[in-house]
């Protein structure tokens, strides 16, 4: 026994409130990034940090009195709520609950932090209030625990499998944390206040919410942010204050699809800008804008998995070979719906080569059932591709690529798209991109 209250009081109480400072901060970086992933982890840190928060500051003799029952409810809450948020952070972005949490995620935060702070308060001001929470009495105590560990394990293995796809450092970081945290309840449940266990289990979980933290932070301490530097003749300018935000490891994904498909290095970058500068012309609202912008960096992304030799052949592709390539678009989806990209970037993804005809593909859309980036981005990818060198042609000069798109108003493109792009052209406000994704911001 090493029964040391003050110990509990000022040292893990202060450590909890900062961990959960922490994870509020990420929260809000989450929806500045457009990723709901980083967004409902944030969450979970938070709901653990929060609500363990609770436990701290119940040490018996300081605020309150002999409320055993008090510390473990919260900390109970604490750990199935975090296992809560963790596994809806495995379901794919294209899931009906998913949405419906992205499009009023500004919301959720505000709404979650102020409900776990006000549980604080009334918890220190009427602690009695936990009598009405009997999770911590047998049976329902190991129903919870129950519960709480397959939504780890749930979690861990979901994400195991994404890592084995994209190497992503969040995703190992979840990996390991969510392992730990079930470990933690385990302990949790079957120790007793003051023993050497009950201990340990305070060291697991804050280990695991660094490591949770750090793999937030990993994910994006190398991001991306790429402003629309842009050239014209003799003249340099840069274009406006938007900044595109992509973590270093999408970035490592891109370069390796550029790298493959030597003749489309830049591709993205350009395809980004060209539908930037045209969704600009279109007034189009600043999040659409956003999300055009991010799904054009990585457009393409599904490329990695497409062989190199059709890639780069010379010439015409036969039939079988045009039926690979075109599950591109279907691939980048699958790969970026369980890593935190939105639905409007996923369109993006999926649907730039859908055609205003509905003979595009994967989907076979038509007219609006295409959305307005994916309209938008689909004129950038083909002028950007017609007027870029390729591996069976040289570029073309702007007036032919222009003719080209012209010709498909109302059958390839939406023809307010087209529209909008050829007073842009004719009025020699489209610029040029220069760089890549690989460069820094």
């Amino acid at each position: 026994m090493y029964d040391l209250p003050r110990f509990h009081f000022y040292v893990i109480s202060p450590t909890l409130l900062a961990l959960a400072i922490s994870a509020v901060i990420l929260g809000w970086t989450g929806i500045r990034l457009r990723d709901m992933s980083v967004l409902m982890l944030a969450l979970a840190i938070f709901s653990l940090n929060g609500f363990f928060l609770i436990h701290a500051l119940s040490t018996p003799g300081f605020i309150v009195n002999d409320q055993y029952h008090l510390a473990g409810v919260a900390s109970q809450i604490a750990l199935t709520t975090c296992a809560a948020w963790i596994f809806l952070s495995t379901l794919s972005s294209d899931h009906p609950f998913i949405r419906l949490l992205s499009r009023h995620r500004k919301r959720i935060v505000v709404g979650w932090v102020t409900l776990i702070v006000l549980l604080n308060i009334a918890a220190l001001v009427n602690p009695d209030l936990s009598d009405f929470i009997p999770i911590d009495i047998e049976p329902l105590n190991y129903l919870m625990a129950a519960l709480t560990v397959l939504l780890f394990i749930f979690a861990a293995i979901r994400y195991y499998q994404q890592f084995r796809i994209v190497q992503f450092p969040l995703h190992a970081a979840i990996v390991f944390g969510s392992v730990l945290l079930a470990i933690t309840e385990c302990f949790m449940i079957s120790t007793m206040m003051w023993t050497l266990a009950w201990w340990l289990y305070h060291v697991v979980l804050a280990a695991s919410a660094l490591l949770l933290l750090y793999g937030i932070i990993a994910q994006y301490r190398s991001n991306v942010a790429v402003t629309q530097t842009v050239q014209q003749g003799d003249r340099q300018s840069s274009q406006g204050q938007l900044r595109i935000s992509i973590s270093g490891s999408m970035q490592d994904l891109i370069v390796a699809t550029e790298t493959k498909d030597a003749y489309t290095a830049g591709h993205n970058y350009r395809v980004a800008m060209y539908g930037v500068q045209l969704a600009q012309a279109m007034k189009l609202d600043p999040e659409l804008l956003l999300a055009l912008a991010r799904g054009g960096l990585i457009h393409d992304v599904g490329k990695i998995r497409t062989p190199g030799e059709i890639l780069n052949k010379p010439g015409k592709l036969d039939a079988n070979e045009r039926l690979v390539i075109e599950q591109h678009p279907v691939v980048g989806y699958e790969m970026c719906k369980y890593i935190g990209f939105m639905t409007e970037e996923l369109s993006v993804i999926r649907h730039h080569h859908e055609k205003w005809d509905g003979t595009g593909y994967p989907d076979k859309l038509k007219g609006t059932e295409i959305s307005l980036p994916a309209r938008i981005l689909a004129i950038a990818d083909v002028y950007d591709a017609l007027t870029s060198r390729r591996s069976y042609r040289e570029p073309w000069p702007q007036e032919r690529a222009l003719q080209v798109i012209v010709e498909g108003s109302g059958t390839h493109f939406d023809p307010d798209c087209v529209s909008a792009f050829v007073k842009l052209c004719e009025s020699g406000e489209l610029f040029v991109p220069e760089g890549s994704v690989t460069k820094h911001g």
